[in-house]
């Protein structure tokens, strides 16, 4: 296989400019689960990235062939670290990108002083996590819409043992 410059994925801090760009990236991906538009809209406030999210957070893009094709954001909250974000751009799912976003999570929680972090996945990308190996420590449970409920694993990660599968395919 080889390694074509377009096909090379970069890692770099977002920019608060980027905003709109990443906004959209997160729409697209939630979307791309088929969930109905009402449910969509109840997720804007949380799938809508700004500026200021940016500046105060550990947000990075991944950028291919000059465009950004996925971005994740890690959140302190106290003394916990969340991967709060993780969204790749439908045409670039299963290319990579997703895995070279965690895999940069990975390092910057373990650089940030994190032995873990944590994630509250959507149900859909729960297999990415566990075999990004993850380990389900719970789930989240919450009212929804329209008198639903809903239920979303909680994953925690140890920074420097995570993604063993990849380390496994490298060796």
């Amino acid at each position: 296989m080889t390694d074509h410059p377009s096909q090379r994925v970069l890692i770099s801090a977002a920019l608060p400019g980027e905003a709109d760009a990443l906004t959209e990236i997160a729409f697209a991906a939630k979307r791309h689960w088929g969930y109905p538009d009402a449910w969509i809209e109840q997720w804007r406030a949380a799938l809508t990235i700004t500026a200021e999210f940016i500046a105060t957070h550990e947000v990075f893009a991944a950028r291919k062939a000059g465009s950004i094709a996925g971005f994740a954001a890690l959140v302190r909250d106290g003394g916990i670290l969340r991967l709060e974000h993780l969204w790749v751009r439908p045409g670039d799912m299963g290319r990579g990108v997703g895995s070279a976003l965690f895999r940069h999570s990975q390092q910057r929680a373990s650089a940030l002083g994190f032995e873990t972090f944590e994630i509250e996945s959507d149900p859909s990308a729960s297999g990415f996590y566990l075999r990004m190996g993850a380990e389900q420590m719970g789930t989240s449970t919450s009212a929804f819409l329209e008198g639903l409920t809903r239920e979303l694993p909680v994953f925690r990660c140890h920074a420097s043992r995570c993604a063993p599968a990849l380390r496994a395919r490298r060796e």
